[in-house]
């Protein structure tokens, strides 16, 4: 019969062997775990179970804004400034009906940056990757498809943006100036459009 020292020392490199594997799925299961969030420095009108105001996130600089309907623990959001965040994922086994599977945690703020609120004639709009047909005055035309906010529905945009040029097949998020015109023509927008700044160009 062996001796049980004989034994535990066969034992060991296995032992060894099972605690390094072991290690290593849990820090690669660490690491899987952590996601990195632009915030954005203002949030927008969402539905949940009720209307409730959605913080506005990607994870890259060229996403699209989505609606973040959880909370970020240790994360304290002040509107006007955008954020990077890393932020830890945790799946929660038996969430409440109305409630996210996920909890966020915040790891490290990375950065928050003063955004320079805008004008009251200054509005952002976003710009769909396909233009539909629609009438405008006397004839047919191509319309571009907009929204102020990604939880609204497309709209027919009947004027131009001076500045922009439109590519199909992208969606942009624009900075634009709208100006009154006085004494518009019959068929035409009431509404000058100009581009500010183009924040971002997504291809879809």
């Amino acid at each position: 019969m062996k001796s049980i020292a004989t034994i535990l020392k066969g034992a060991a490199p296995a032992l060894a062997l099972f605690a390094m594997t072991q290690c290593t799925t849990a820090a690669s299961a660490s690491a899987g775990d952590e996601t990195t969030f632009i915030v954005g420095p203002q949030t927008a009108d969402c539905t949940g179970v009720a209307p409730m105001k959605c913080l506005q996130v990607k994870e890259n600089a060229s996403g699209d804004w989505t609606n973040f309907y959880s909370n970020i623990e240790g994360f304290t959001y002040e509107p006007g400034y955008e954020y990077v965040l890393k932020v830890k994922t945790e799946k929660i086994a038996n969430p409440p009906a109305d409630g996210s599977s996920i909890k966020y945690t915040l790891v490290k703020q990375v950065s928050k940056t003063k955004k320079k609120e805008m004008a009251s004639n200054e509005k952002t709009l976003i710009v769909g990757s396909q233009t539909v047909d629609c009438s405008a005055g006397a004839g047919r035309m191509k319309c571009m498809q907009v929204k102020e906010n990604a939880s609204e529905s497309w709209t027919n945009f009947y004027s131009n943006i001076e500045g922009f040029t439109y590519e199909p097949g992208y969606e942009y998020v624009l900075k634009v100036k709208t100006e009154k015109i006085v004494n518009p023509p019959a068929d035409a927008s009431s509404i000058k459009y100009t581009l500010i700044e183009q924040v971002s160009k997504t291809k879809k």
